[in-house]
């Protein structure tokens, strides 16, 4: 779900416009979180791309890594901070890194972006915990969310049953993780091109499912 041709969901579109929307606060701090694969990536794409930004600063980094990317040649006081992985952060390596931003930037945003473990690092620290100004948390896609990404890389006709019956098993099978039901479509998508009828079944799937799981292992 990081392609920048990928369509958002109204959730994630609505976790942009909140985040961005908190942003032209000066100094606001945002909060966005949600299990791996459930289009974080995307949101923040879509954030440091708004034009509602007006073309401020962006600095990526992740807690998972030194490196970052910035957008912008030189800081102006108001660049933002995105921090993606922030639920890596130990101790007060967290608190530390959004004040040393607010130091550099006293104008500037942070948008930490985390698993659910970032939620339990801020709630711990009640000096994060008072200066969050949005949280933006992203659940597993609901069915129809998954019919509306799923159906058109099927090719299944909206009213299609087999169609809906597999759309239901790829969503059920990945628990409503875009990521991991965007994968296991596009292997279902190979074997119903292998398939004389091209056509596949539910049972189907699930056998798609274990090989990948198999090769994962």
């Amino acid at each position: 779900m990081t392609a920048a041709g990928c369509t958002l969901t109204h959730p994630q579109q609505a976790a942009v416009a909140r985040i961005v929307y908190a942003l032209e606060s000066p100094a606001a701090i945002a909060l966005v979180c949600g299990a791996a694969g459930v289009g974080k990536t995307l949101v923040l794409d879509r954030v440091i791309a708004s034009p509602a930004l007006g073309g401020r600063p962006c600095v990526r980094r992740s807690m998972a890594s030194d490196e970052s990317s910035r957008d912008g040649q030189t800081a102006r006081g108001d660049a933002i901070l995105v921090l993606d992985d922030a639920h890596m952060a130990a101790g007060d390596d967290l608190h530390a890194v959004v004040e040393a931003w607010r130091r550099h930037e006293p104008r500037g945003g942070v948008v930490l972006a985390g698993e659910g473990r970032l939620l339990t690092l801020v709630a711990r620290d009640s000096r994060l915990e008072r200066v969050i100004s949005l949280r933006a948390v992203l659940g597993p896609f609901t069915l129809a969310e998954t019919r509306e990404v799923i159906g058109p890389r099927l090719g299944i006709p909206g009213r299609d049953a087999v169609g809906t019956d597999i759309v239901r098993a790829i969503h059920e099978i990945a628990a409503g993780i875009p990521a991991r039901m965007i994968r296991l479509a596009e292997f279902v998508r190979l074997v119903a091109e292998a398939a004389p009828d091209g056509r596949v079944t539910p049972d189907d799937v699930e056998a798609v499912h274990r090989r990948l799981t198999l090769q994962a292992a």
